[in-house]
């Protein structure tokens, strides 16, 4: 994996992440602006990064939180106007050099999935299933023939609050929900693995997609 094109976490980091949730409200010609001086920056940078190692790269990311712990950040309508053209353009790029394109999004983030499985991703991750909207059947019903789940396994109780045991049975219902058609699912925790989670928890759960996942 190498790559990390983010128009709307370079916004955060450039104005802070309140005044970036304001701009494209407040001031949404300078949010254009800067948006497009800072994405051309980072797309020629891509490209002579891809360009500098033919056939060596096989995924890059093109991703953005969209959503958080209760829905999306802020609406479709702003996202189609502000952010989706940066992340079209990205995908263009990566799919140019013949890389796979894995998208991070947090939260409840399902409100954006058709416009970005329409303008390409390939994986997207982590699969928050605890927010709404993210109910793994019905991503998988509803998206499962054009994109790969990666992540899925419940990491805010369940890896480090629950028993083994219960651990596996969130296993077995991730790659129940996300692969039951045999295809289509990497298993990974849902973020990454916090510092307290037992370690007896973390090998039930890869223990138990090795097992289960035969």
């Amino acid at each position: 994996m190498c790559g990390y094109m983010a128009p709307v976490y370079i916004h955060n980091i450039l104005r802070g992440m309140e005044q970036s949730l304001m701009d494209p409200l407040a001031e949404p010609e300078l949010t254009h602006d800067l948006l497009r001086r800072a994405c051309d920056f980072e797309y020629e940078r891509h490209r002579r990064t891809f360009e500098a190692a033919p056939g060596l790269i096989d995924i890059a990311q093109v991703t953005d939180d969209l959503g958080n712990q209760n829905g999306p950040m802020f609406s479709l309508e702003l996202y189609r106007e502000f952010y989706k053209p940066h992340h079209q353009r990205f995908i263009k790029l990566c799919r140019e050099f013949g890389v796979k394109v894995f998208h991070h999004d947090d939260g409840g983030m399902r409100t954006f999935l058709p416009d970005l499985v329409e303008i390409g991703i390939e994986i997207l991750n982590p699969v928050q299933w605890s927010c709404p909207g993210m109910e793994l059947t019905a991503l998988k019903n509803d998206f499962g023939k054009r994109i790969c789940f990666h992540g899925g396994v419940e990491n805010q109780k369940i890896l480090p609050f629950s028993t083994p045991d219960e651990v596996r049975a969130e296993v077995r219902h991730c790659i129940d929900a996300l692969a039951g058609d045999h295809t289509g699912y990497i298993l990974a925790p849902c973020h990454n693995l916090q510092s307290l989670t037992p370690i007896e928890n973390i090998v039930a759960m890869y223990d138990e997609a090795w097992r289960y996942g035969k």
